[in-house]
């Protein structure tokens, strides 16, 4: 039983590794106040809990999403989740554990499954798409 538990361990832990994903989270979402209405405005800054101990750098391309509950009507059993992109962002600031992005790209709001809220808030995730292109 004790060999069975280590090999399961180190199964899961090679196999994450293996993957190298960097996942973080939505941690504060702080915009600049303008001074009158006729300034244009100002974008969402998003700050991420993950940064260049990660591996993140300025410029880098992460995608945001959030995993959504949906209930199985048909046969009123187990609730399944749905993982929903909300856009891609670029860093902008990178510290050591924390990073600023800003919105490269939002998703139509067409496109989206209905949620309450459908822009990137508090505890969304995302993950860096580094070494990818940007489109």
């Amino acid at each position: 039983m004790k060999t069975f538990l280590t090999i399961l361990f180190f199964s899961i832990v090679v196999s994450n590794w293996a993957e190298a994903t960097v996942i973080g989270t939505v941690i504060q979402v702080a915009r600049r106040l303008r001074m009158t209405y006729l300034e244009p405005l100002p974008p969402k800054d998003f700050f991420i809990d993950i940064g260049e101990r990660d591996g993140l750098k300025i410029g880098d391309t992460i995608e945001a999403f959030r995993y959504v509950p949906v209930p199985n009507r048909m046969s009123s059993g187990d609730w399944h989740v749905m993982r929903v992109s909300l856009g891609e962002l670029r860093l902008k600031q990178v510290g050591e554990s924390t990073s600023v992005a800003r919105f490269e790209r939002d998703r139509e709001i067409s496109s989206l499954p209905a949620m309450d809220y459908q822009s990137l808030m508090l505890g969304d995730q995302v993950i860096l798409k580094t070494g990818l292109p940007f489109k």
